[in-house]
């Protein structure tokens, strides 16, 4: 079962902001770290189909301003009661019959309950004190570090404005139970019977403490002479003033406004693109938002990596193998591969995945981009799954079953293109193997996406909301086997 944290919040999110403006938690380890007057970086990203992500700076708004004061109260706009009780059962039952032959019967159960009951309120910073905040307060001088750090990259801050959470402790709890049953009988001079059940039952409880936020909302940091709140983000704002180039200012969507334009000479797959020329950077990318647009995008990756040494590409899938299943480890070296492509060159070699960037930096620490640009687009799918489907493909890795799981994953995507409506899309048989059910890998790579999979007729119900992370899936899915010696 995936994260019974994310499934309520998403839950609870889609409940109570239909529109998308809640940017939700995704895991209880950082529900405390998004709160009012909190400074925000914002993972890059260097793709259309999976959102940045925001990480926390340990910093809050009256740490970069003058005089020192603590913040100002925050507004309860709203409170709400939510109650959520699931309880269904799906099952199904086969008979084969073989004239003269025999014939086999199994029958199969999947019962699921989930039951939520929290009340949840609506904290915001009202207008008015920012604009109090604003005549009052000066930036601290000399500028705080991380801001130095954060300038030197061209990065954005947010602030948070506005927090979704818990008014008192939640204890959540999903159960599945599953059982199944055959017989079969086998005519013949030595007639041949037998049956068989069995059963699994799977059961996660979470405790939600109170005060614990599950949903939050952003506002741009815009410093300058001095500093102010921008709600309405426009594409082209950031919050350090970028020097005067010949170019004219590109989208702040995620890595795209972070890197220099040499970044993005790539080749697609039948068309050169040159990425250096005036005018905004998604004008000019020939990607179009559904899975056509994703396979382009991860073919032009994929051609990157089949240029590599098999010796190269041996030391790089032993470094992942290191880090994939630490996730700290992995952001770590996500954030030197970003720092690397921004500035030319790798500060820390010795950091987490160090193993990774020694293949991709000279002697000098000057980023060899061409090699570093597909590496940091897979690290970037990979922190983008969750801890147990990074485990999985750990150990996808080690039997070399990835091309199955990569087609079915395909399969889902290309059915329910563009990703904006739910639907039922239906598995091909062929691609499922043996069995299909909840122990399967590939069922549960799907699952902790966020899709609900059935078991008697092999089905996903296709959620909107699982689009970013099932497309890194099968970015991670398609680009791994290309590490491997027997395919480099």
């Amino acid at each position: 079962m995936t994260s019974t944290f994310e499934r309520v919040v998403k839950s609870v999110v889609r409940e109570l902001d239909p529109k998308g403006d809640l940017i939700p938690v995704d895991s209880l380890r950082s529900s405390t770290s998004f709160r009012p007057y909190c400074l925000l970086g914002r993972k890059l990203s260097s793709s259309w189909f999976w959102k940045p992500r925001y990480k926390c700076l340990n910093l809050s708004i009256k740490d970069i301003l003058e005089p020192d004061a603590p913040e100002p109260a925050v507004e309860r706009v709203a409170s709400f009661h939510i109650e959520d009780l699931v309880d269904g059962m799906v099952q199904g039952n086969v008979e084969v019959k073989a004239l003269g032959q025999g014939k086999f019967v199994s029958g199969a159960a999947v019962l699921a309950t989930a039951s939520t009951s929290m009340d949840v309120c609506m904290l915001k910073v009202p207008l008015h004190t920012w604009g109090a905040m604003n005549k009052e307060r000066r930036l601290r001088q000399p500028e705080h570090k991380i801001l130095q750090q954060l300038r030197s990259c061209g990065s954005d801050v947010f602030v948070v404005t506005e927090v979704l959470q818990t008014q008192e402790e939640v204890e959540v709890t999903r159960a599945q139970k599953q059982e199944g049953c055959g017989q079969f009988a086998l005519p013949g001079v030595l007639r041949v019977q037998g049956k068989g059940q069995g059963h699994l039952n799977r059961k996660k409880t979470v405790t939600i403490p109170s005060g614990s936020v599950l949903a939050f909302q952003t506002a741009l940091l815009v410093i300058g002479p001095d500093w102010e709140i921008h709600h309405l983000q426009h594409k082209d704002e950031r919050t350090f003033r970028l020097p005067k180039t010949g170019h004219k200012p590109t989208s702040s969507t995620g890595l795209l406004s972070q890197i220099p334009l040499s970044y993005f000479k790539m080749r697609f797959p039948s068309t050169p693109v040159d990425m250096v020329s005036d005018g905004d950077i998604e004008d000019q990318m020939p990607v179009t938002e559904d899975f056509q647009g994703l396979k382009v995008e991860v073919s032009v990756h994929a051609d990157g990596l089949k240029g590599l040494s098999g010796e190269l590409c041996g030391q790089i899938l032993a470094g992942l193998m290191k880090v994939l299943r630490e996730e700290p480890a992995l952001e770590s070296l996500q954030e030197e591969l970003e720092q690397g492509l921004c500035c030319g060159w790798v500060a820390s070699p010795d950091a987490p995945g160090g193993a990774i960037l020694e293949c991709l930096v000279q002697s000098s620490g000057k980023v060899e981009e061409e090699l570093a640009r597909p590496i940091l687009y897979l690290v970037q799918a990979l922190t983008e799954l969750n801890e147990t489907q990074r485990a999985l493909l750990a150990e996808a890795l080690e039997t070399g079953d990835l091309s199955g799981q990569s087609r079915l994953v395909q399969s889902v995507l290309e059915q329910s293109s563009p990703w904006k409506e739910h639907r039922a899309v239906s598995l091909p048989q062929e691609l499922l193997g043996s069995s299909w059910d909840s122990k399967a890998p590939a069922w549960v790579l799907l699952e902790e996406c966020g899709l609900e999979l059935r078991v008697d007729v092999p089905q996903v119900h296709w959620q909107p909301d699982a689009q970013g992370r099932t497309s890194a899936l099968y970015a991670c899915l398609v680009l791994l086997p290309h590490l491997s010696q027997d395919s480099a």
